[in-house]
């Protein structure tokens, strides 16, 4: 009946080590610092460690009243930041082992010449200082070991002197080299941190013009689509005679088949939204090509099933474009034409594409649109400023704009041959990196 109880003794003991790690991670991390859990560890059993063999050089560990305050002034109040979890200022601590130093030090070691381990209290004491709470705080610490020292070998005739100042010194120094490296990794920290939210805010912004570039694109084509339906509505409505049944019939198939192509313009459109947002997602996804510059032609067949009049020049093979350069060009292509398919969708529009093994041209031209509220301003819209985005993540040069009476998108894109395939300098630096 015993047994529970006996269980629970024993997963408390095996528990109590986990249990006081944490503690002294917790405290750690409370007092703004990145040391590891047995730095104090190590400092506190090195206090601890001096006390007693300082006493026993002095033989006074029986009866135990010495050992218990010289050891109680060493590490109670390191105990009681652990187990209350508050802090105490570094006085209380600093002045604990002063006091039970100069007790060791007022007490000689027997023996002519015998060498004194009671220094090393406040060398370690000032190491555990610099690295804590800071190089001035470690500066008046070590100054007041020195002068307690000076003062023991003066008042009790403590021996070695030198040797116990270079000790406080050495304390000093390693507290330094401490505090230089939770310093530095702070920074590195940071450091990384920064990268990480700007990497984080690219990809976001590379997303979102993804996601505008298909919006658009698609609500371009569909509207040209409901476009040319309303239009053969209207042909219908306006056909008052009632004796053409079969242009009748064309007509609603005509409108049947437009708004046929708007739904798989939006479908598709709702399936590229959702794959280019999966990259946001946790864990493994399906993969899918992503469009290229050996695309365009396709990008242009169908603005011309939407309505559009388009007129499509290819010179060399754009399939040799490397995937991010293709992509960079079909989006820039595909944001032009859905600049056309909305503030000019009655225009001739033409789109040229000259790949060389040393550049890439993309020329879209259509005449500007008369109509009122269809001028694109001056280019600070948010689908000119994507273009001029990924222009610059080429490499390369973009004029869009005004070109007497056209409108004109001229990019030029510099190529370089590397494994079989062209790439924008750039990118090839990238990957060199």
């Amino acid at each position: 009946m015993y047994a529970p109880r006996s269980s629970s003794v024993a997963g408390r003991l095996l528990a109590a080590p986990q249990l006081l790690r944490a503690r002294i991670e917790e405290n750690i991390a409370d007092h703004g610092l990145v040391y590891p859990w047995w730095i104090p560890v190590i400092s506190g059993v090195g206090l601890t460690a001096c006390a007693v063999v300082s006493l026993e050089r002095r033989d006074l560990l029986w009866p135990p009243g010495m050992l218990l305050l010289t050891v109680g002034l060493v590490t109670v109040p390191g105990i009681i930041q652990v187990i209350v979890g508050r802090h105490f200022s570094h006085v209380i601590e600093t002045l604990g082992v002063f006091a039970a130093a100069a007790i060791l030090l007022a007490n000689p070691v027997p023996g002519a010449g015998a060498f004194d381990p009671a220094p090393a209290l406040l060398a370690l004491l000032t190491a555990e200082v610099v690295a804590r709470d800071g190089v001035r705080n470690g500066l008046v610490t070590a100054g007041a070991s020195a002068a307690l020292i000076v003062f023991a070998a003066e008042q009790y005739g403590l021996n070695g002197v030198p040797v116990h100042l270079v000790d406080v010194v050495l304390g000093f120094v390693v507290g330094y080299m401490l505090l230089w490296q939770m310093r530095a990794l702070i920074a590195e920290r940071s450091a990384r941190e920064g990268e990480r939210a700007r990497a984080t805010l690219a990809e976001r912004e590379r997303i979102a013009r993804e996601i505008h570039d298909l919006v658009a694109h698609s609500l371009s084509v569909t509207l040209l689509q409901i476009t040319g339906a309303r239009h053969a509505l209207g042909d219908i409505a306006g056909d008052s005679d009632g004796e053409r049944a079969d242009d009748v019939r064309t007509a609603v198939a005509e409108v049947d088949e437009a708004l046929a192509d708007a739904e798989r313009v939006g479908r598709q459109a709702m399936a590229d939204i959702r794959r280019t947002v999966s990259s946001l997602a946790d864990g493994p996804a399906d993969t899918h090509a992503l469009p290229g510059a050996a695309d365009i032609g396709e990008l242009v067949a169908q603005m011309e099933r939407a309505g559009l009049s388009v007129r499509y020049d290819e010179v060399g093979d754009p399939a040799r474009l490397a995937q991010a350069t293709g992509l960079g060009v079909y989006r820039i292509a595909q944001e032009s034409l859905a600049n056309i398919a909305k503030h000019a969708p009655s225009a001739a529009a033409e789109v040229a594409l000259t790949v060389t093994s040393t550049r890439a041209r993309l020329v879209v031209r259509n005449p500007r649109s008369e109509r009122p509220g269809a001028s694109r301003g001056t280019g600070a819209g948010s689908g000119l400023a994507g273009m001029r985005a990924r222009a610059d993540q080429l490499g390369a040069e973009l004029d869009a704009g005004p070109d007497g009476a056209d409108w004109l998108v001229d990019l030029r894109v510099p190529l370089r041959e590397r494994d079989g395939m062209l790439w924008c300098p750039r990118l090839v630096r990238r990957m060199a990196w």
